[in-house]
Order: C-alpha cells, then structure tokens, then sequence
C-alpha cells in the first residue's frame, strides 16, 4: 500500500463508532491490487439502469499515487 491513510482515519474515526467504506482492485503478479476509500455514486435517472463507480487511482487525502504506472516502473519516470 502506497500509504496508511485509510488506517490513520479508521483508528481516528473508531473513537465514535466509525469507518472508512473501502474498495479494492484485484491485482496480478506484476501489478498488485491496492485498498481504497469507497466513493459513493447515485444514479440521476432512476429509470436508466446504467450506473458507474468511481475509482481513485491517488489517496484523496495525502495525494499519494496508489500504484506506478507500468511505463513509469520500466522506465523510472514517475509522473
């Protein structure tokens, strides 16, 4: 994990009874899957049956990159 936010927010928040909503990515081998605060989304239209998540791919709270991109770990360029 790139960060320790979700557990620094989760102890914090357990003071009141509290926790972060996760997510998670499965990974493979060479791209490993990483936890993530879970962003809600509600549907507009309640008669469309189309409706998307939303995934961050950065800690909204520190800004950390959850993981490198592939070109950025063969090359060491970290954008």
């Amino acid at each position: 994990m790139a960060c320790e936010c979700i557990e620094i927010l989760d102890a914090q928040l357990a003071e009141r009874n509290s926790r972060l909503a996760v997510g998670f990515t499965f990974g493979t081998a060479e791209r490993p899957g990483y936890v993530f605060p879970a962003l809600s989304t509600e549907k507009i239209d309640k008669r469309n049956r189309d409706k998307v998540g939303a995934i961050p791919t950065f800690c909204p709270f520190c800004g950390v990159k959850y993981r490198e991109d592939e070109a950025a770990a063969t090359t060491g360029d970290d954008r």
